[in-house]
C-alpha cells in the first residue's frame, strides 16, 4: 500500500509541477555585450534597511540594443530549513540613464525576483551607455549571526548565474549607522573566490573583476550585534513536494482511510449495477402467469442458472435482445438486424464481388418492429435495391442512429425490460468519475498548499479511475427483462453446445438462416455455421436463397461471407454518417464561392 501510495504521490507532484513550473528565457545574448563597471552604494539605517544606488555601465558594441534589464531577488532558498523562502522586500523608487539612453521601465514580479526593464521598444542604443537605478531592500541583514556573533549585512551584489554577459569590474560600497567590524567578499558560480574588502569606521569598501556570465559577487560588512532594530528576517511558506504531499503516517492514513471509503462505494455500486429485478421464486427465464403476481427482488443472473432453450425468446427481435445483453444498441444489433430481416424474407442479399454487396427488396406479410421498419424503408427510401457502396452516401447518414435510437427506446420504453434508460445512467456515472479525478486534483492542491494534505487528493482520484471503467456496467434490468435474459442465454447455451445430430429443425424454418443472426450477436456464427456445413455434406439440409453468392456457396463460405458483410454494412453506415457530418459542418455561413471565411484557420500574437 505505502508503494502504491508513493507512486501515486509522485504523479500528483508532476501535475504540480506543471502547474507551478516558472518560465524560462530565452538566450540570444549577442556575445560583443558586457558591462565594463557595475557600481553599488550602499547605505544601511539602524532598522536595517539598505538604500542601494546601483550604476552600471552597459557596453552594447556594434550590436543595437533597447537597453538593459536587472532582477533583483525577491525570495531565497534557506539552506537549513526547506520549507520556508527568506523573503527580501524591494522598493524601486528611480531609473535614470546619465548617458541619455532611453530609461522608459517596466517592473515585474517573476520567478522570485523584481525585473526592471530598461528602455523602449521602439528605440535601439549602441556603443557604451551608463544606468542608474535607486531602490531599497529590507532582508539583507543577519542580526547576530550564531556563528559571527555579528549583525552581518550579507548581500550577493551579482547573483550566481544572475547575469548573461561579462562583468569587467564591480565596485561596493557599504555605510552602517556604525562603524564595522569585520568585512568579506568572496566570488565566483559558487562565491568560494576571495575578492578584495576593506573597513574604515563605518564604511567598507569591496571590489571584484573579470566575471564571466553566471559568476557571482557576495560582499559581507559585521556590525556589533543589536545594531539594527526590528531588522530580523521575513519568512514565507515554501511549497514543495515535501511539504504538499508529504508521505507520512497521518497523510497516508487518512488518504488510506479515504481512499478505502471510496473504493468500497464503488465496490457497492458495481455490486448493485450487476444485480437485476427477478421474479422470486420462479425458474429463470418464467414469468408469473397471468393474473398472479410474483414477488420481485434482485439477483445476479450466470450461466449455470439458465436451462437449455432451442427458440430465441418469443416476441423479442435479435436486435432487442443485443440491447438487452449489454445495455447498448450497436452497430453489431443493427447489422443483426438486417441479416435477420434478410432472413425472413424481406429482401435477398446479392454478393456482387469483394467488398460490394446488393440488397434487393422483396414482398413479404412477415411483420416488423419499429427498428426494422426503419432499416427497410431508409435502405429502400430511392428503391427497391441499394449497394453497400451506395450506402456510404450521406443520403443514408439516418440509417445507423435512426436504428439504434429505436431499438433502445424499444426496449426501455415499450418492453420495460430496463429501469429507466441505461446510457443516461452510464453517462452520469462516468460523469461522476470525471468530476471525482478532477476534484481530487483541485483538492489536493487547496489541501497541499494550505495544510501539506495534498495527498489525501489522491483518494477522490483513485476512486473515480475505479468508477470510470465500471460507468459501462450501470443500469439495471426489471424483472421482465431478466426473464427475457434468461431465455437469450439459453439460447446462446443452445447454438454453442449443440452438435449436428441435435438441431431441432422447425417446420417450414430455415432453421441455420434463422438463427444465424443471433449467433452473431452471441459471438458463435462460424460455430453455428460448421455445424450446418456438416449436415448440408450429409445431404440433411439445403439453405434458402436469401443469400446469393458468386459460383457454389456453402454454408462455410457464407459464414465468412457474413463477416465481410457485417464489417461492411458497419462501415457503410458510419461513413454515411460521417459523411452527413462533413456537409453540415459550414452550413451556418454562405457558400466558400461567396467568401466570408471557410473551415479552420491559425492565429498567434506579439509583444
Amino acid at each position: 500500500m505505502i508503494r502504491v501510495t508513493r507512486l501515486l504521490a509522485v504523479v500528483f507532484a508532476v501535475l504540480i509541477t506543471v502547474v507551478t513550473a516558472p518560465t524560462a528565457h530565452a538566450d540570444d545574448t549577442p556575445e560583443a555585450w558586457r558591462i565594463p563597471d557595475l557600481k553599488a552604494d550602499v547605505v544601511v539605517d539602524a532598522e536595517g534597511v539598505s538604500t542601494v544606488t546601483l550604476d552600471l555601465t552597459f557596453d552594447f558594441a556594434d550590436e543595437p540594443g533597447h537597453g538593459p534589464y536587472v532582477a533583483l531577488s525577491t525570495q531565497q532558498a534557506v539552506d537549513d530549513n526547506p520549507d520556508v523562502w527568506r523573503m527580501i522586500d524591494v522598493e524601486v523608487t528611480d531609473v535614470s540613464s546619465p548617458t541619455g539612453a532611453p530609461a522608459h521601465t517596466q517592473i515585474t514580479h517573476e520567478d522570485g525576483a523584481l525585473l526592471i526593464r530598461i528602455g523602449s521598444e521602439g528605440t535601439r542604443v549602441q556603443g557604451v551607455q551608463s544606468y542608474r537605478i535607486v531602490f531599497t531592500a529590507r532582508g539583507l541583514i543577519a542580526p547576530r549571526h550564531a556563528t559571527s556573533g555579528l549583525d552581518e549585512f550579507n548581500w550577493n551584489v551579482v547573483g550566481s548565474g544572475g547575469w548573461d554577459v561579462p562583468i569587467d569590474h564591480v565596485g561596493v560600497s557599504v555605510v552602517g549607522p556604525v562603524g564595522i567590524d569585520r568585512t568579506a567578499c568572496f566570488s565566483g558560480t559558487r562565491y568560494d573566490q576571495p575578492c578584495q574588502a576593506s573597513s574604515s569606521g563605518r564604511s567598507a569598501t569591496f571590489a571584484a573583476g573579470g566575471l564571466a556570465a553566471g559568476d557571482g559577487v557576495q560582499v559581507v560588512a559585521g556590525f556589533p550585534a543589536g545594531t539594527f532594530v526590528g531588522a530580523e528576517p521575513r519568512f514565507t511558506k515554501r511549497f514543495h513536494v515535501g511539504n504538499v504531499i508529504p508521505v507520512n503516517a497521518t497523510t497516508v492514513g487518512l488518504t488510506g482511510a479515504l481512499t478505502a471509503l471510496g473504493v468500497g462505494v464503488v465496490l457497492m455500486k458495481r455490486r448493485r449495477w450487476s444485480r437485476d429485478e427477478v421474479y422470486l421464486g420462479l425458474t429463470p427465464g418464467l414469468r408469473p402467469a397471468p393474473g398472479h403476481d410474483a414477488a420481485v427482488g434482485l439477483a445476479r443472473l450466470s450461466q449455470a442458472d439458465v436451462a437449455v432453450a432451442f427458440t430465441p425468446p418469443k416476441g423479442a427481435s435479435v436486435g432487442e435482445v443485443g440491447v438487452l445483453l449489454d445495455t447498448r444498441a450497436d452497430n453489431v444489433d443493427v447489422t443483426a438486424s438486417i441479416l435477420d430481416l434478410a432472413a425472413r424474407g424481406h429482401f435477398q442479399i446479392i454478393e456482387n464481388g469483394e467488398k460490394s454487396w446488393r440488397f434487393v427488396r422483396r414482398a413479404t406479410g412477415d411483420p416488423r418492429t419499429p427498428a426494422e421498419d426503419h432499416i427497410v424503408s431508409t435502405l429502400f427510401k430511392k428503391g427497391n435495391d441499394v449497394t453497400t457502396g451506395e450506402l456510404r452516401d450521406k443520403k443514408y447518414h439516418a440509417l445507423l442512429p435512426g436504428a439504434r435510437e429505436r431499438l433502445e427506446n424499444r426496449v426501455i420504453k415499450d418492453l420495460n425490460w430496463f429501469k429507466g434508460s441505461p446510457r443516461s445512467a452510464q453517462v452520469l456515472a462516468l460523469l461522476t468519475a470525471v468530476m471525482l479525478i478532477f476534484g481530487g486534483v483541485f483538492l489536493g492542491l487547496v489541501l497541499g498548499f494550505a495544510f501539506g494534505l495534498g495527498l489525501v487528493g489522491l483518494a477522490p482520484i483513485v476512486t473515480g479511475l475505479l468508477l470510470a471503467p465500471l460507468s459501462l456496467t450501470a443500469g439495471r434490468r426489471t424483472a421482465e427483462g431478466s426473464a427475457v435474459l434468461a431465455q437469450a442465454k439459453g439460447f446462446e447455451l443452445y447454438l454453442r453446445t449443440a452438435e449436428a445430430d441435435q438441431i431441432r429443425f422447425e417446420e417450414g424454418i430455415d432453421v441455420f438462416s434463422r438463427y444465424l443472426p443471433w449467433a452473431t450477436i452471441f459471438g458463435v456464427a462460424e460455430r453455428w455455421a460448421g455445424v450446418f456445413a456438416q449436415l448440408e455434406r450429409e445431404g440433411r439440409y439445403q439453405r434458402g436463397d436469401w443469400y446469393v453468392g458468386p459460383g457454389s456457396l456453402d454454408t462455410l463460405r457464407l459464414s465468412m461471407a457474413m463477416n465481410a458483410l457485417t464489417h461492411e454494412l458497419s462501415s457503410s453506415m458510419v461513413a454515411s454518417t460521417v459523411a452527413q457530418s462533413a456537409s453540415t459542418a459550414g452550413t451556418s455561413g454562405g457558400s466558400g464561392f461567396s467568401g466570408g471565411g471557410g473551415f479552420g484557420g491559425t492565429g498567434g500574437g506579439g509583444w
